[in-house]
């Protein structure tokens, strides 16, 4: 890996070598629900805006939309994860079908519900409606190290894939328990690369490829404050990434775009692309770890990966709802991004 930056010609051939790639995905299973309608009136029974419910959007959520954005990028994910024995629980499984998505590795579990994020959008007929309140429900108990098809399935799935990417949601899929047997079965298995997005367990894996934390997730990790100014970003970002014996690190802040740290290399920053004036964030982390783990199997380098993933960033928060990027917009930023060469800053 080296610290020049890539062309635009290698990032538009890594992005054609990422379809058919096959990654194994574990992943705690969401089913995101979008309820859109318009502003009717205030309610006389209460202070309360009374909502005329227009339409209604159901998407893979949480992991699950790790997965969709890979297939989106015409990936080959096979999928380990769980949903309850629930109405949830059945559409996901079924919108995972009907994107022509592995499902025999995600097990009914009796003891579990689905997690569903509801999300409520209103605004008047002439206005962009605005998200006004979400509801979680769902969940469970972890996921026990013995008695659950969770080690089975990861085993039966890994050999042939091409990587590894861990989507944790704090949902009891990965925890203390689980995080030591799973990376020895996916080490005996050939498993190859091993890419984590973890909301709380980041500080429990060792020797992995890479993780992409946001700036609150590393500083959890951590166990410290980053610090506003560069050099304490630099120190906090290169500490974590030898904590976790990671080959590299990338760190990303929202409006300020992300931070990549890797072995033998200076810390570069990756400057957002795009307005700043976005759309909807749901599910942006998930898009950046699709796109950098297809590009780090695919076999270019950290800083390549953090390139497109940046992109592929800045061109999802645009779209309403839990979306994805599609291959054929990566190669559009790239071609037509008059900041490329100033798109990649070493520090």
């Amino acid at each position: 890996m080296t610290g020049s930056p890539p062309s635009r010609e290698t990032m538009l051939q890594t992005i054609d070598r990422m379809a058919g790639l096959p990654l194994l995905v574990i992943a705690d299973l969401v089913l995101d629900e979008f309820e859109y309608g318009e502003i009717g009136r205030i309610s006389r029974e209460a202070p309360v805006l009374i909502l005329n419910h227009r339409t209604t959007d159901r998407r893979p959520g949480g992991g699950a939309n790790a997965v969709n954005n890979l297939r989106a990028l015409d990936g080959a994910p096979r999928v380990v994860g769980r949903v309850g024995q629930d109405e949830p629980g059945d559409h996901l499984l079924a919108l995972f079908r009907e994107l022509s998505i592995d499902t025999t590795g995600i097990w009914r579990d009796a003891t579990y519900q689905t997690p569903v994020k509801r999300r409520i959008l209103a605004g008047s007929p002439h206005s962009v409606r605005q998200q006004i309140v979400r509801i979680d429900r769902g969940g469970g108990p972890p996921v026990p190290v013995n008695g659950s098809p969770f080690l089975d399935q990861t085993r039966r799935l890994a050999p042939g894939v091409r990587g590894v990417l861990i989507s944790d949601y704090d949902l009891g899929l990965i925890h203390a328990g689980t995080v030591p047997p799973l990376t020895e079965a996916l080490r005996s298995a050939g498993a190859g690369r091993l890419l984590v997005d973890s909301r709380s367990h980041l500080a429990l894996f060792r020797g992995l490829t890479a993780a992409t934390p946001n700036l609150h997730e590393a500083e959890a990790a951590l166990g410290e404050a980053f610090g506003a100014d560069p050099e304490s970003l630099r120190r906090g970002g290169d500490a974590l990434r030898r904590r976790l014996d990671a080959e590299a690190l990338v760190v990303t802040r929202g409006s300020q775009g992300m931070t990549l740290f890797e072995r033998s290399c200076p810390p570069a920053s990756v400057p957002v692309y795009g307005t700043d004036e976005v759309a909807d964030v749901t599910g942006a982390g998930d898009t950046v770890i699709s796109v950098f783990a297809l590009a780090v199997v695919s076999g270019s380098g950290f800083r390549e990966a953090a390139m497109l993933a940046n992109y592929a960033g800045g061109i999802v928060v645009m779209k309403r709802g839990t979306a994805t990027v599609s291959r054929d917009e990566l190669r559009h930023a790239v071609r037509t991004d008059a900041g490329f060469d100033r798109r990649l800053q070493t520090e």
